[in-house]
């Protein structure tokens, strides 16, 4: 039995990665390499059915909640066709995870990365907190979940429960919040299949305000002892690093902008490259990045085959018109800008307390306002979706941000949901849903 599962594992790793080159060859060069892409789907296809014993119930749970989502909205089974159009349209989802399982594995043995996490452990007990989430924030801007054990690393091994439990809210409320601003969050690969390319920028440029906005407020709030001083000394932590994430930053930017790719194209595009040009420095690493990206990529399955479903349903549904439909039975009228831009965040963060994954309810809310349906700025509405997805992650009993904090922080993960990250992701949500509809009204 463990031979065959050992067997399974290997396919279903084979299978992804067709899936990953399917995505790149899809980007780079669409429809004359259609047969090529549709062979990719396939594989994907096949992963899926061999891994569906395998998922969590959660996921599972999910996957039920969207068939039934799917049900309500189309008005007829769609055609081979439209499967397969459905299918390159979320290939590309099949193609981030992975590319950021490689980000992560290769961060995790850069020297740079090492220095900081060094740094990170020798701060004081009254400086940690505030270092541990700014850290979190920058670091998770970019690797996203891999920012988690190099910060757990760097933890004292003698802390007690209480300490461990405010460093891992710490460090996923530094790492969430990040969604606000980061072209590398799935979120924003959510968002940007309803917004335009332009407007996806705008928003991104308003998130690096709403994190800053978030860091004056929490950062005192959370720490009683915090001080000015605190920011200076953690942002010297991350001085070995700032250089490499501001390339990778502006890397991305730069490829976006030229040949007008969305952001997500650009990631899975660029960080390869980077990926590589790292290894050719130090070439020593090849194996160890290897193993942890194919061993992230299998672990990270659940997540992959939910992002992808979610995906499948909104663009069936937009592509039949359903939510067009749907909006004009509940509201004949144009919808206010301020009610779509408070109760986005706010919707998908308490939904997430009772295990509806952000995805579901983002993909529900932004195809239901999106589109002309309500009176708001686009940019406006991705970025309320951005701060719901960071809101709706922080406490959901279903992240796997949450679940693989808790691990690796040893805490009980109810202690995280139902903590104080509990009411700072409601009044993240609330404030930052606030703040937009003020924007939506003197724009």
């Amino acid at each position: 039995m463990i031979y065959f599962n050992l067997f399974v594992n290997r396919v279903r790793f084979i299978l992804l990665s067709i899936g990953w080159l399917g995505a790149i060859l899809n980007i780079l060069l669409g429809e004359s390499v259609r047969g090529l892409v549709n062979t990719s789907v396939a594989c994907f296809l096949l992963f899926v059915l061999l891994t569906l014993p395998r998922l969590r119930l959660s996921s599972i749970l999910i996957l039920l909640f969207l068939t039934i989502v799917s049900w309500l909205l189309l008005d007829h089974f769609p055609s081979n066709e439209d499967w397969m159009a459905a299918g390159r349209y979320s290939l590309i989802f099949c193609g981030l995870i992975p590319t950021m399982a490689l980000v992560r594995s290769t961060a995790s043995v850069m020297p740079s990365v090492q220095r900081t996490q060094a740094a990170l452990a020798a701060l004081p007990p009254s400086t940690s907190i505030s270092g541990i989430q700014l850290a979190s924030h920058f670091f998770g801007g970019v690797i996203n979940m891999g920012v988690l054990p190099i910060i757990s690393a760097s933890i004292p091994k003698d802390s007690d429960i209480l300490r461990r439990q405010a460093y891992a809210e710490a460090a996923l409320r530094g790492m969430v919040t990040s969604a606000a601003w980061s072209p590398f969050f799935i979120a924003f690969a959510v968002g940007q299949a309803f917004t335009g390319n332009l407007d996806s920028w705008i928003a991104i440029s308003l998130g690096v305000v709403t994190a800053l906005i978030f860091a004056c407020i929490s950062l005192p709030y959370t720490n009683k002892s915090f001080s000015r001083n605190q920011i200076y000394v953690s942002l010297v932590c991350l001085k070995p690093v700032l250089f490499r994430l501001t390339v990778v930053l502006f890397a991305v930017l730069i490829v976006a902008f030229l040949f007008n790719y969305t952001a997500l194209s650009a990631v899975i595009l660029v960080m390869p490259v980077l990926v590589i040009l790292q290894v050719i420095r130090n070439p020593i690493e090849v194996k160890s990045i290897f193993l942890q990206t194919k061993t992230s990529m299998t672990a990270t399955a659940d997540d992959i085959i939910v992002i992808s479903a979610a995906m499948i349903v909104a663009f069936l549904a937009t592509r039949a018109g359903a939510f067009s439909v749907f909006v004009s039975l509940i509201y004949p009228g144009t919808i206010p800008g301020w009610f779509a831009l408070v109760i986005t965040p706010v919707a998908m963060m308490l939904a997430s307390t009772i295990g509806i994954h952000p995805v579901i309810t983002s993909t529900a809310l932004l195809g239901t306002f999106s589109g002309g349906a309500v009176d708001v700025h686009p940019a406006l509405l991705m970025q309320a979706h951005l701060i719901g997805w960071g809101a709706g992650t922080m406490p959901s009993i279903v992240s796997l941000s949450v679940i693989t904090c808790a691990r690796l922080f040893r805490v009980p993960v109810n202690n995280l949901c139902f903590g104080q990250n509990f009411k700072v992701s409601f009044f993240y949500a609330l404030l930052g849903g606030s703040i937009l509809s003020l924007l939506n009204f003197i724009l």
